[in-house]
């Protein structure tokens, strides 16, 4: 358990630092369309940038790692139909973010409902 902890805090930290080249982090609109189950913890830095947040959530024994990226505070609803439209959580600044959880360096899910199932109410 301890093994797979280091190794996941190493490529985090991998990823992250190759993040920094990428777009900077702050409000933006992002390519919803790239999102896709299976997608790499790597690519999903490269097409995003560096993430405004990050959360490690214990899920029943399984570690899940969300990367948050802050939109621009548009009503994603009105904006997309899809799977991810109107789907993001809003912080106690008021700042409306979109979750994106990793497992083994995977895509997981996305958006608020897939974020609200992984993490246990406090």
């Amino acid at each position: 358990m301890i093994r797979r902890l280091v190794w996941w805090t190493v490529s985090v930290v991998t990823v992250l630092g190759v993040g920094l080249a990428a777009a900077p982090a702050g409000a933006r609109d992002l390519d919803r369309s790239a999102l896709k189950p299976g997608l790499t913890l790597n690519e999903a830095v490269q097409a995003f940038g560096q993430p405004d947040a990050i959360e490690w959530v214990n899920a029943k024994g399984q570690g899940v790692f969300f990367l948050f990226f802050e939109n621009e505070g548009k009503d994603l609803l009105k904006l997309q139909a899809g799977p991810i439209g109107g789907d993001v959580v809003t912080r106690d600044d008021g700042r409306t973010y979109l979750p994106l959880g990793f497992v083994t360096e995977r895509l997981a899910g996305w958006g608020k409902k897939y974020y609200q199932q992984i993490k246990p109410p406090e």
